[in-house]
């Protein structure tokens, strides 16, 4: 995006993966947190937008102080934008995207891996059960045809949360599963990033199936649970 660096106006910017929401890259002389303040709202623009079924949304605006921020998609990019705060939102955006070359898709941080190999890994038991129960969840609310777009959503929650998770969990065979082994110093952190991804697929649901469906979903999940 080195583009950006030569526009006139823009004082920094954020580059965000729309797949996963992961932080690519973010440059320029702001002293606001661009990295989080763009991968956080082009997330909740996506949820709002299908939320309250408002379509195609153009671009988002955000002033803070002297500055504006302004996040847009172009390709498979959320681009956070900061200037300063009388600038108009549409003319960097045309600009920008009368210049700028499409991008190729990247690979998401988190990838299909391969299965570890045998012996298999074991994983302490407060770890494994909230694995199952992501797993369980992501085969509940993505009955009838609509797991692909539940592990689309799974991947999102990863690419946002997983934090030090990332490098040894990954989606296998459409469940989420560890490659290597838990080191003991991370099992609670790692218990704690599995409960926010946990609810974040909850609140996924409610929104998507209303809170009723939802909580219908949710206990049925609970019922397999404890079946195990």
């Amino acid at each position: 995006m080195e583009l950006l660096d030569k526009i006139p106006g823009i004082i920094g910017y954020a580059v965000i993966n729309a797949e996963d929401g992961r932080i690519e890259e973010v440059k320029g002389s702001s002293t606001s947190p661009l990295g989080d303040l763009s991968a956080f709202f082009s997330s909740a623009g996506e949820v709002i937008k299908n939320a309250l079924g408002l379509g195609e949304i153009d671009y988002l605006s955000l002033c803070y102080g002297a500055h504006r921020l302004i996040i847009f998609l172009n390709d498979n990019k959320y681009l956070g934008i900061e200037v300063e705060r009388e600038q108009k939102p549409e003319v960097f955006i045309e600009k920008i995207k009368s210049e700028i070359k499409p991008v190729e898709v990247t690979k998401p941080v988190v990838e299909e891996i391969k299965p570890p190999p045998s012996p298999a890994i074991e994983l302490p038991r407060s770890i494994s059960s909230k694995l199952l129960q992501i797993n369980f969840l992501i085969d509940e609310f993505g009955a009838e045809g609509k797991k692909a777009h539940w592990i689309d959503i799974l991947n999102q929650g990863l690419g946002i949360l997983g934090g030090d998770l990332l490098p040894v969990a990954g989606i296998v065979e459409g469940k989420l599963s560890f490659k290597e082994q838990v080191p003991p110093e991370k099992e609670d952190e790692f218990v704690q990033i599995l409960r926010t991804i946990i609810d974040f697929l909850v609140k996924k649901a409610v929104e998507e199936f209303g809170s009723s469906q939802a909580r219908i979903k949710v206990q049925s999940v609970i019922e397999k649970m404890k079946q195990v």
